[in-house]
């Protein structure tokens, strides 16, 4: 009985060293969970007098990321996921309510339309979660510090030609106080302003040279 003990121990403990930065929950308790938001109105193009309809369509996620597990990494290519701490939804659908609620501020839109509605639009907009994860150096301590990546990929198209009008590669990276969930979700939400800042002016711009739609009063 001694010896299954023993091991059982020895057993948990190389678990929780694995685990590097993921650790167990209290017994009875809910992982804790972390949201990403729509950053605080960014106005761009605020010249354009005639506003354009904009088709969201659905934001994936890669596979490895496509999920609630909050995902970090200890060398390139192999991911693990924190036990005891969850995005609130998967990073694919954060980010769809994110543009949705952002480009819905903008003065040159005048509507967003999501998905298969079939409602005519003067640009359509889809993007891509490629990767999401809070990097640690290999055998680094919880309490040095670490960064976060998020890489998205992101292509706007013009109704009237049918075809890829404009396209960007959001690839940074920022450094962490702590590894923690919480500088990890901080750090994962900065990130995210500054591609709402870049998608938002990117759009004014093209919004700026496409004709838009007559409205329906029109």
């Amino acid at each position: 009985m001694e010896n299954i003990s023993m091991r059982l121990l020895v057993t948990l403990g190389f678990v929780l060293l694995l685990g590097g930065c993921a650790v167990l929950p209290e017994r009875g308790g809910e992982p804790q969970q972390w949201r990403l938001v729509a950053p605080a109105p960014v106005v761009e193009g605020t010249d354009v007098s005639d506003p354009v309809i904009v088709r969201l369509i659905e934001t994936r996620a890669a596979s490895a990321i496509d999920r609630r597990d909050m995902a970090y990494s200890r060398e390139r290519q192999s991911l693990a996921y924190y036990r005891d701490n969850r995005w609130a939804s998967p990073p694919g659908v954060m980010l769809n309510e994110i543009i949705d609620e952002t480009l819905s501020t903008q003065p040159w839109v005048r509507t967003v339309v999501r998905g298969g509605a079939r409602v005519p639009s003067d640009l359509s907009l889809y993007c891509e979660i490629q990767r999401l994860e809070h990097q640690l150096e290999p055998g680094a301590a919880m309490t040095q510090s670490g960064q976060v990546q998020m890489k998205v990929a992101c292509s706007w198209y013009r109704a009237a030609e049918r075809q890829l009008v404009e396209a960007m590669i959001f690839n940074e990276t920022i450094d962490l106080e702590a590894n923690n969930a919480e500088s990890y979700a901080k750090g994962a939400q900065s990130l995210v302003d500054q591609l709402m800042t870049r998608l938002a002016a990117q759009g004014a711009s093209l919004a700026a040279t496409t004709t838009p739609l007559p409205s329906a009063k029109d």
